[in-house]
């Protein structure tokens, strides 16, 4: 064994001998890194000093690093690869050096070698500027090459009339780059033998496949990562053509987009105008557009960048109109752009134009522009707006800086005096460090640089201008969340900017940042006034769009969404270009949908989706849009696959919980109840307590979806025996969850379910909870409805045990009981009305009432109010009101019969106690007679007759009257003052036509009915003694006389019979001396 492990050593160690010598010793390694909002590259060779180089532009999105000839001989090529900057995409080797491929053409690059060490740093940041670099048209001479380089290397070019379009090679590769500039030739949009379909055929299932941001892409339509050079081939001049539009094919993964949006854009892309250009453009010239900043409700405010230069560009194609065909659209290239055609958005709503100064700020702001720019200064036309005068910054050199400059130029130069030019050059090189920390995200560090160098004296008027506008930027960037007290000091310092050149490509947009500023602190004249400078002054200016998508983000966040849907449809239709509309269509469509506009709002979801099939991952909220649009129009599919993308990009994020819910909800739709279950089970077990959990809950207990319940439809759901699941899901919602938007539908389902089984205590309970606890819920409505029916079942059931009390505490306590809106049928409310009756409240009856005692009859109700007024009114003795009433009844209804002589009776009730005595008599003569009438209503008309027989001392009508109405009263347990009313008139009736032994009987039967406690019992018994004397009975009249004596002795009847009784003694002793007869 020893000898085979010798023998094998010498062949392992010549093997790896060989190895290392088929590999360059010396390596040129390339180390990425992205800070802040630019990208750094070091470049680092093994040999021991740097060789030459040179960095430059070379297209719209090249740069190409060239090296001596023949230095891959001694150094290994770096590997081609992706970056995931934010400005550099792609490195690929040439044959003489290293090109790289940025994302925008809105860039510069600065490279420095490093001292000491074989290395150069290349420092690539976003700048606005570098979107203009153009081409030259004449290609330079190429610098002859050395003797050992090859002849067919040098290539004579010819001047290029019209650039011709090239299909340019797939997304993972870069085209193979000349030593020398040439111009740009556009890039057409995925393989050229690609399919020819329109880019929204990608299936949405493929959105689970997207590769995260930085992730390399696997190479389409049979593209290669490392392609062979490209030989350049002589090329014939042709006539200008328009580009040739090429559709990725239908497998084509989506690619990466930004996550940069209006509301996140980071300062440094703000300030990135902010870099020195010596020559600064006219305001006129398109294509330099400022930073600007909306105000939102994280304080940033977004940038408005050159449409289809950067990042998140709403470029694209956007169908002609009708005549035009489609190739003749242009093919613009952007990240988070797809290729192809897309219409344009339907006008789904009227867009408005941003809102207009009134007549006063009107008149302001045409006397700011009756007065040219070149006369006076910003800050001059925004005092004239506020009436007053401007007054121009002035420019005070400071002495102390001046002898500090002085001094660091002394010290340098040890005494030699620097010319202008130097000085001029010193403070450049602080404002080139000071906006290197700025755009390196240090701005408490390059605000005090920024400020320095305005101290200095004789400062370049450029200089000058680019501080104080990045002054502006900083200050509205660092105090975005203090703008209440920073809010002049921001304002002020564009003000300044703006004085510093009033002519500035700056203004505009600081005009827009005034206008903005104003806005979001609410200073709404001031806002529109400064937009209105914008627009007249800077018509052509690129910010112009900006304002209407401003004031759209501004009324969406105040929940005006039908004026955010005008402003946000007014900017897609007049500028379907800029790069804010992606955004805009966005707000666009969830206000369509917070509107109720669903079919607009999904026709602007679907013209998201295809003209960028990618946003999403941009702004993942817009497919919880577009499912929840989608589930309101019933495209369950479609629905479902927006909520399952949502959800497996993140299945922690926001919202997570509500989409498993809705997936859920979709599958029970479609009828797949045990997918729908499994969903359910899955969102209770991951989000218990969050309302997509409790939703799911309530699913599962109920078995079905019942968003918006009705107590016909969860009759059904209760209606299993031993199910309690319902209630306790209920309880748990509303108990432990006030504050979730479930709350109120568990509140409502709560009270259906006591509903349900006859808990009406308990039910009106709940529904009275969810009135006060949600007045202005959509379900408000149904909760009274529910209340009311609650109160209607239970009502006849507390009539029946006279249990008035309660009713009326129930219509008292309630709120959707017994108001205006209450939808309490009128036999229930007639019951309310007896209930006040019965509980000693009759006003309150008689206002309920009332609405059913019109000249209107309501059939089946006003004959039932009318015989309880008329009982009220009888108890209350408002006899006027009664015969009003019945007087009215009988001329406006249809009554019947039986009510009729209830009428009639009320009606001469009514005039025997109004004094009319002979209509009364007349309408008691016709009831007496009336067999049918009812025998208490008789009963009174006999009493009444046989009180007018008193009258007229018709001594026979009044005992046969009187005996008539004590029988009926007797019968019906009628009045018992009337019943002993009726015994002394037969009482009378006897004794005065002499039949003593009947008035006798009357007598005793009368004084069954009072008792020693009644008041008349002893004038009663005295006139039963009397009585009792006439008849002959003198025992029994000194036996009633004696009772009144011991048991009433202090009455006047007492004394009465004191008199009597001794006056009968001595009648009976003068009688012993009387003579006796002859």
């Amino acid at each position: 064994m020893k000898n085979a492990i010798k023998m094998i050593q010498p062949w392992v160690l010549a093997l790896i001998m060989g190895m290392l010598a088929a590999s360059p010793a010396l390596a040129l390694r390339v180390n990425f890194s992205s800070q802040g909002d630019s990208d750094r590259l070091i470049f680092a060779f093994d040999s021991k000093q740097l060789p030459e180089f040179e960095v430059s532009r070379v297209g719209e999105r090249e740069l190409n690093i060239s090296l001596p000839n023949g230095i891959w001989d001694s150094e290994t090529k770096p590997t081609s690869k992706d970056f995931p900057g934010k400005l550099v995409e792609s490195l690929r080797t040439t044959e003489n050096g290293v090109e790289l491929v940025t994302r925008t053409n809105a860039f510069g690059y600065i490279n420095v070698a490093t001292p000491g060490k074989p290395e150069f740093l290349l420092q690539i940041f976003r700048d606005p500027i570098g979107a203009r670099w153009k081409a030259p048209v004449e290609r330079q001479e190429t610098v002859a090459p050395e003797a050992d380089t090859p002849a067919e290397n040098v290539t004579e070019t010819e001047p290029v009339t019209a650039p011709e379009p090239q299909p340019a090679a797939p997304q993972n590769t870069a085209p193979q780059v000349q030593p020398a500039p040439q111009p740009a030739q556009p890039q057409a949009q995925g393989n050229g033998e690609g399919q020819r379909q329109p880019f929204f055929a990608v299936p949405y299932s493929v959105r689970n496949e997207v590769q995260a941001p930085g992730q390399a892409s696997e190479p389409v339509s049979g593209a290669t990562a490392d392609p062979a050079p490209v030989q350049e081939e002589p090329v014939e001049p042709v006539a200008p053509q328009e580009p040739e539009v090429t559709y990725p094919p239908s497998s084509e993964l989506r690619f990466k987009v930004s996550d940069s949006t209006p509301e996140e854009a980071g300062f440094a892309e703000l300030a990135e105008e902010s870099i020195l250009d010596s020559t600064p453009a006219p305001s006129e010239q398109r294509g330099t557009v400022g930073a600007v900043t909306p105000p939102v409700d994280n304080g940033d405010i977004a940038e408005v960048q050159e449409p289809a230069s950067g990042s998140g560009a709403a470029g694209g194609s956007v169908a002609p109109p009708p005549g035009s065909t489609a190739a003749s659209a242009p093919t613009v290239s952007g990240q988070g752009q797809a290729g192809g055609t897309v219409s344009p958005p339907p006008s789904v709503v009227e867009g408005a134009p941003p809102p207009e100064p009134t007549a006063e700020e009107e008149a302001l702001v045409q006397q700011t522009m009756e007065n040219p720019t070149e006369q006076l200064s910003v800050q001059e036309q925004i005092a004239l707006q506020e009436g007053g005068e401007g007054t121009p910054v002035p420019e005070e050199p400071v002495a102390a800086a001046e002898e500090e400059l002085q001094a660091e130029a002394d010290t340098a130069q040890e005494g030699e005096p620097q010319t202008q030019e130097q000085l001029d050059q010193a403070i450049r090189d602080k404002l080139y460090e000071a906006q290197s920390m700025m755009f390196s995200g240090a701005l408490d560090n390059a605000l005090p640089m920024f400020e320095d160098i305005l101290k200095q004296p004789n400062i370049p008027d450029d200089v000058r201008e680019e501080t104080l506008f990045a002054v502006a930027d900083i200050k509205k960037e660092m105090f975005k969340d203090q703008l209440d007290e920073k809010f002049s000091e921001i304002t002020q310092a564009y003000i300044e900017a703006m004085n510093a050149n009033p002519r500035s490509n700056r203004v505009p947009r600081s005009l827009l940042n005034l206008g903005l500023l104003n806005l979001r602190m609410g200073n709404f004249p001031e806002a529109k006034a400064y937009f209105k400078i914008l627009q007249d002054k800077y018509p052509d200016d690129e910010n112009i769009p900006s304002i209407s998508y401003y004031w759209g983000e501004y009324y969406y966040n105040k929940g005006d969404y039908k004026k955010a849907a005008d402003q946000f449809q007014y900017l897609i239709q007049t500028h379907p270009e800029h790069e804010l509309v992606k955004q805009a269509a966005y707000y666009l469509a969830d206000s369509l949908n917070k509107t109720g506009f669903v079919e607009q709002a999904f026709q602007i979801v679907d013209y998201i989706d295809k003209r960028w099939p990618d946003y999403y991952m941009e702004n993942p909220q817009f497919l919880r849009l577009a499912g929840g649009v989608e589930m309101k129009l019933e495209k369950w599919p479609q629905a479902k696959n927006h909520f399952f993308t949502y959800y497996n990009i993140n299945p922690e994020a926001d919202g997570a919980d509500l989409v498993l819910a809705r997936i859920g909800d979709i599958y029970v739709r479609q009828g797949e109840n045990d997918a729908a279950r499994q969903v359910y089970q899955k969102a209770i077990k991951d989000f218990p307590d969050k309302d997509g959990g409790l939703i799911s809950k309530m699913r599962l207990a109920e078995e079905g979806i019942y968003d918006e319940p009705a107590m016909a439809e969860m009759a059904s759901v209760f209606d299993r025996p031993y199910n309690k699941r319902p209630e306790n899901i209920y309880k748990e919602i509303v108990e432990n969850h006030p504050d979730s938007p479930l709350a109120p539908i568990a509140q409502l389902k709560l009270a259906m379910w006591y509903a349900f089984n006859e808990q009406y205590p308990e039910a009106l309970t709940a529904a009275q909870d969810f009135v006060d606890l949600y007045p202005e819920h959509q379900l408000v409505d149904r909760a009274r409805t529910l209340g009311d029916s609650v109160f209607a079942l239970a009502v006849p059931g507390m009539i029946e045990e006279e249990r008035y009390g309660r009713i009326v505490r129930y219509w008292e306590t309630y709120d959707f009981i017994g108001q205006e809106d209450t939808k309490v049928d009128d036999q229930t409310r007639l019951n309310v009305a007896t209930s006040y009756w019965k509980v000693g409240q009759p006003e309150k009856a008689l206002e309920i009432i009332k609405p059913f005692l019109q000249d209107k009859q309501i059939p089946g109700i006003s004959d039932e109010a009318l015989g309880l007024a008329v009982n009220i009114y009888l108890d209350d003795l408002a006899w006027q009101e009664i015969a009003d009433l019945v007087a009215m009844a009988k001329k406006n209804w249809d009554l019947k019969p039986a009510q009729l002589r209830q009428l009639d009776y009320a009606r001469a009730m009514s005039l025997q106690n109004l004094g009319q005595d002979n209509q009364a008599q007349a309408m008691w003569a016709e009831l007496a007679k009336d067999m049918d009438v009812e025998p208490a209503f008789r009963a009174y008309a006999m009493y009444y007759m046989a009180k007018a027989a008193m009258e007229r001392q018709d001594l026979r009508r009044v005992f046969v009257y009187a005996q008539e109405a004590l029988t009926l009263l007797l019968q019906n347990d009628g009045d018992p003052e009337k019943i002993k009313d009726a015994v002394l008139m037969s009482i009378y009736a006897t004794e005065r036509s002499g039949r003593y032994e009947e008035a006798l009987k009357w007598a005793k039967q009368y004084d069954e009915y009072i008792s020693v406690d009644n008041p008349e019992w002893a004038s009663t018994r005295f006139k039963l003694a009397r009585i009792y004397r006439k008849a002959g009975a003198m025992e029994e009249w000194k036996q009633l006389l004696t009772d009144i004596i011991e048991k009433k002795p202090d009455s006047l009847q007492a004394q009465l019979a004191k008199s009597a009784l001794d006056t009968y003694d001595l009648e009976q002793q003068v009688q012993q001396y009387q003579p006796g007869p002859r």
